[in-house]
């Protein structure tokens, strides 16, 4: 017979460890990330509203810097929500499938900046196909905040304080 703790156990512990260096070493950084995110219904508004005013700006808009500052504004605010959420997570990693629609809307946004920024490359081939793609992601984008918006809001313990308690590690 074997005394060990089983796995769950083990893995709980290093989830639940306070004195994990990498989340000592940054600092307050997720507390300021996790206390703007719960701001909800401000943030989640703000992000909404600027993503709209650039499907308005990459549709109505004729390129030059009237175009150009919304699709960056969207792009800054984009990147900057992908930021806050990686920071407020308990795992600091990109993922995928929680952050791949704002990422390639980021990299889309910079390049219809950089395509569609001048007067004379209006007409590219570059800037046209970018106008048809650019409102599809922001428009993707956009439905996942939706979605943030009207989500219910977790419990104080997350999942894994609430697991560590059930299993009796942390005390």
């Amino acid at each position: 017979l074997s005394f060990a703790r089983p796995p769950s156990v083990r893995l709980c512990r290093l989830r639940c460890s306070s004195t994990n260096p990498s989340r000592r070493a940054m600092g307050a950084v997720p507390e300021l990330a996790r206390a703007i995110l719960e701001q909800r219904m401000p943030y989640l508004v703000g992000q909404i509203v600027v993503k709209a005013v650039t499907i308005l700006a990459v549709f109505l808009v004729p390129q030059g810097p009237g175009h150009t500052v919304p699709v960056l504004a969207c792009a800054t605010a984009a990147a900057a929500d992908v930021a806050l959420r990686v920071a407020a997570s308990r795992r600091p990693r990109l993922s995928p499938g929680k952050h791949g629609a704002d990422l390639l809307l980021v990299c889309l946004l910079l390049a219809d900046a950089a395509a569609c920024g001048g007067e004379a490359s209006a007409g590219g081939k570059a800037c046209r196909a970018l106008r048809m793609v650019v409102p599809f992601a922001t428009l993707v984008s956009l439905g996942g905040n939706a979605m943030r918006l009207t989500a219910r809001q977790r419990a104080p313990g997350d999942a894994v304080e609430q697991d560590c308690e059930a299993v009796g590690v942390g005390e």
